[in-house]
């Protein structure tokens, strides 16, 4: 199978062409914690997720807690992993540290929570991107099933969010490199109970956005609009979807 946007209708620049190919043939692939099978799975149940009747009427109410009932969902996946995909596809800004604790409770580890998460955000990443492009949304990949490695990372204590994180001064040499920038420790941290999950998450965000955003002025950088064009939509779709920062 070919790019998934060799037929695009706008040209896309080298590296974010080969990074978005690069994530997506990546999803299908077991990762340390879940099979390529249910990632597969996982991405399905985000694309179905827009016709969820509880989530609609989730997100109608005041409060997503006060709404009672059962996703509609088209996968075997356990409940505890259909709540965590649909609402983080169709609610994000409304997710909560009790409603992160409870989704624990239900027998899921953080490793299976994180993971869950990336194959969440990059998949929403690159079906906006198709979306924004006015391409076809791309055919989920196919699927590699070996068996996770479910490594473990003794390295990571728990903060400053809801799970265990490496913070930079217990990285280990091989994985040093991913701090080099220092002005978004936090976001970048965010994830790295799986350090391989994670380098795979901002091998795709450091291609959609910037991988230094200390960087003023776009000199010498490809892009199609301004720094200043990027901050302003950045800034507008954060607003739009609740985002923390």
């Amino acid at each position: 199978m070919g790019h998934i946007f060799e037929n695009a209708p706008v040209k896309i620049r080298e590296e974010l062409f080969n990074a978005i190919g690069l994530a997506h043939s990546k999803l299908g692939i077991s990762g340390d914690w879940i099979l390529g099978s249910d990632r597969v799975k996982i991405m399905a149940e985000i694309r179905s997720s827009q016709r969820c009747r509880l989530c609609s009427d989730s997100k109608k109410a005041i409060s997503p807690n006060s709404i009672i009932g059962n996703h509609d969902t088209i996968t075997d996946l356990p409940s505890s992993w259909i709540d965590i995909i649909h609402r983080v596809t169709s609610d994000s800004g409304r997710l909560s540290k009790r409603w992160f604790s409870d989704s624990i409770k239900r027998g899921l580890s953080e490793y299976e929570f994180i993971e869950i998460l990336s194959v969440c955000v990059q998949t929403i990443a690159i079906d906006v991107f198709a979306l924004g492009i006015g391409a076809e949304i791309p055919p989920l990949p196919k699927s590699q099933s070996n068996t996770p490695n479910r490594r473990k990372t003794p390295e990571a204590k728990m903060g400053p969010g809801w799970v265990s994180t490496i913070d930079p001064k217990d990285a280990d040499a091989d994985f040093l490199d991913f701090y080099n920038n220092e002005n978004h420790f936090y976001i970048r941290r965010s994830m790295t109970l799986l350090p391989n999950e994670t380098r795979r998450l901002w091998k795709l965000l450091d291609n959609l956005y910037l991988d230094d955003p200390r960087i003023d002025e776009l000199d010498g950088i490809e892009r199609g609009i301004s720094r200043a064009q990027m901050e302003f939509l950045a800034a507008r779709a954060s607003a739009l979807l609740g985002c923390f920062y």
